[in-house]
């Protein structure tokens, strides 16, 4: 038997991160006689919406409640628990989702009286899954139950759900578990098991499962084969990095060693270490310690976030770290490349950028009048040029292209990119073979001009390059 299946609940107090719902529901066992007929249980996975329905149903039916408890040891919870009683159905939603299935496993049974409980119990789950014909169908039972049938439905997409399916049922939403109360259910397991942990292990696992109960105790399970619960056998087995690994990405960041960082990067992505949730790990890190340095943790915790949105579409996720964060070191913070950078790099003056000013000497009046001009002329190019210094590109070019047809969106978000503006002069370089087709289209280019122009202000032209992704990666780290 599987630790998730070993350690389900058996009684409300055994939840755990779930109080708000427990102490309502224990309140209501005790007074179960008019306790309310449908319940619609709501939240992510793994999160005891299944065994609540089941602790619902013993409850409802238990011949020897302990203080709102079920105990267990009667005959109503003893057939519950070993599914033997035909008074208690579950049904998967997923595999029963027409009106028939609806009709011949509950509306033509629920008319009968229950045979061995004092309560028919019905417990659908996943039921956003069922089709609108099966929702009908089930409206009418639900809306009219009968005083000895219960029906508890779960979900994990309430938005799924008919209002009407909704307003008929008593609704509890479940959250997911807090980090220490999740260690100390995996310290509890563990100790019953005999099994070697660390604590530090354990707020591993705690992260990773991101508070769903059964992925937590699933990677107990799995990890206990290696022996000791520790940060390197969670890290082997699981692909994720110790708390050390997090830890040393932040002080290779703040130490500005460019060839420390790469270097500690090619060592995680050696040890197998899946990079995708490595991020995540990188993120719940910076929140927990936010305070310490809130600028620094939230500029890198967004980069991180928009790399989440495209890691996996890169053929190398180690390289897409490394563009992300090659800024960085230069002084630039943590940002991808940007029209600022690109002019600044080049050693351009403000001189160079906006027009000469004429320091001639002239008659009063033409002074006046000529540097009046040249001052509006000045402000306004000038207001250009701030405008499109403070632009990401990458913002920049997800405006442009906005305006066209959503595939040719689909394809030119990753596989194009805006790599500098020079003047009126905006340089596009195209990464993929579909990028190039579709900027070579004269409707799309006029599109794309017509988006840069309002956005910019200015009138523009269009250069267009084509490099391979693995040409332009290696552009950006200057190898």
């Amino acid at each position: 038997m599987s630790l998730a299946n070993k350690y389900r609940p058996q009684t409300f107090d055994q939840m755990i991160g779930q109080e708000h719902i427990i102490d309502i529901l224990k309140a209501q066992m005790m007074a179960r006689d008019s306790v309310h007929h449908n319940y619609l249980l709501f939240g992510p996975r793994g999160t005891g919406k299944t065994t609540t329905a089941r602790l619902i149903a013993k409850g409802l039916n238990c011949l020897n409640l302990q203080e709102g408890n079920p105990c267990n040891v009667c005959d109503a919870c003893k057939l519950i628990n070993e599914g033997a009683s035909l008074d208690y159905v579950e049904i998967d939603a997923a595999s029963h989702t027409g009106v028939d299935n609806i009709r011949e496993e509950i509306i033509d049974k629920a008319v009968y009286p229950p045979t061995a409980l004092r309560k028919k119990i019905y417990v659908i789950d996943e039921v956003h899954m069922l089709s609108k014909g099966a929702f009908n169908a089930l409206l009418k039972t639900i809306e009219e139950p009968k005083s000895d049938v219960c029906f508890i439905l779960a979900t994990t997409e309430l938005h799924k759900v008919p209002d009407t399916i909704i307003s008929r049922c008593q609704v509890f939403n479940y959250r997911k578990v807090a980090q220490e109360a999740m260690v100390g259910h995996l310290e509890k397991i563990c100790k019953a098991e005999g099994l070697a942990a660390s604590h530090e292990a354990l707020k591993i696992i705690a992260n990773i499962s991101e508070g769903h109960v059964r992925d937590a105790v699933k990677y107990i399970d799995q990890v206990s084969i290696l022996g000791t619960i520790d940060e390197d056998n969670v890290s082997k087995f699981l692909g994720v990095a110790g708390e050390g690994t997090v830890r040393a990405f932040f002080e290779k960041l703040e130490n500005g060693d460019k060839s420390q960082f790469f270097e500690l990067l090619d060592q995680i992505d050696q040890k197998g270490i899946d990079l995708v949730q490595f991020a995540k790990q990188v993120i719940v890190y910076a929140d927990q310690h936010l305070l310490e340095n809130m600028d620094f943790y939230l500029k890198i915790s967004q980069k991180l976030g928009d790399l989440l949105g495209v890691i996996r579409r890169y053929p190398h996720p180690r390289m897409a770290y490394k563009i992300v964060f090659n800024p960085f070191f230069a002084g630039e913070g943590v940002c991808l490349p940007s029209v600022q950078s690109e002019t600044v790099s080049k050693g351009d003056k403000k001189s160079d950028i906006l027009p000469q000013i004429s320091e001639q000497p002239t008659e009063k009046n033409q002074t006046s009048s000529s540097n009046n001009q040249q001052e509006q002329q000045a402000h306004q190019e000038k207001s250009v040029e701030t405008q499109v210094q403070e632009m990401d590109l990458s913002v920049l070019w997800k405006k442009v292209i906005a305006g066209l047809k959503p595939t040719a969106q689909a394809n030119l978000a990753d596989g194009a990119v805006i790599e500098k503006i020079s003047g009126s002069e905006v340089e596009i370089i195209a990464i993929s073979s579909i990028a190039k087709m579709l900027l070579n289209n004269k409707e799309n280019e006029k599109l794309i001009i017509s988006g840069l122009e309002a956005e910019l202000g200015q009138q523009v032209s269009l250069s267009l390059k084509t490099m391979s992704k693995d040409e332009y990666f290696a552009m950006k780290m200057g190898i």
